[in-house]
């Protein structure tokens, strides 16, 4: 099973929550202190078992802000 790296662009994004919506585990919704909100990775490489929730949130976010990148998992 594929494990994954999360990347944002967090010039993109503008604090939907859908991806803390799809996989809470892995992302959080902060305010700015602007009267923004941006998102927060807090798993920059997840688990394998949280694959089809990283998927939803990469598909799902309005602004195609999150990248999930492949990362070799063998020794």
């Amino acid at each position: 099973m594929a494990r994954y790296r999360v990347e944002v662009d967090l010039l993109l994004c503008q604090g939907h929550g859908v991806c803390k919506e799809e996989c809470p585990g892995v992302f959080e919704v902060e305010d700015q202190g602007t009267g923004y909100s941006k998102v927060r990775v807090l798993q920059e490489y997840p688990a394998p078992s949280l694959n089809e929730e990283l998927e939803a949130a990469e598909t799902y976010c309005p602004n195609r802000t999150i990248r999930l990148i492949a990362v070799d998992t063998t020794d």
